[in-house]
């Protein structure tokens, strides 16, 4: 059975230029964007078509877990849509079904941004992978930052 995508809509007080910029901005992600309690140290971001993705997380101290997030754009509309792949590599071991597409949409309703995240598994297996809380911490912690420009 295919795993269930993961999907997930929130609005902020911003315009869709700022929620995009601190989406793809390296030190605006470096500012918010800690999954696990882990830093973000080095981010890689060439936003065309083609173009790789490449998030690397330092170890956090309790865990000393080397974290690298790397994919490639599909698609690229800026600040309107993103698609890319979105791989999980722990200490330079690939994740056993940590393979994913990400689309991530940037709208304006009613003078907010809205942004959707639409995360879907590329195995079939069940796997370790971000799941609907991790999101919901990371747009928490990136509605703070928003809040503090």
């Amino acid at each position: 059975m295919l795993n269930d995508p993961v999907i997930i809509i929130q609005r902020f007080a911003v315009s869709k230029a700022d929620l995009f910029k601190a989406w793809t901005d390296e030190s605006a992600l470096k500012a918010w964007w800690q999954p696990a309690g882990k830093k973000l140290s080095s981010v890689e971001n060439n936003l065309e078509e083609g173009g790789k993705v490449t998030y690397i997380f330092k170890p956090n101290g309790k865990d000393d877990t080397k974290l690298v997030i790397e994919g490639e754009y599909q698609e690229v509309q800026p600040e309107e849509k993103l698609v890319y792949s979105w791989n999980w590599i722990l200490d330079e071991t690939a994740l056993e079904n940590g393979n994913y597409l990400l689309t991530v949409e940037f709208n304006e309703i009613n003078g907010e941004a809205e942004l959707t995240i639409h995360q879907e598994s590329e195995s079939e297996q069940e796997g370790v992978h971000p799941h609907k809380e991790g999101w919901e911490d990371a747009l928490k912690s990136l509605e703070n930052y928003l809040l503090q420009q």
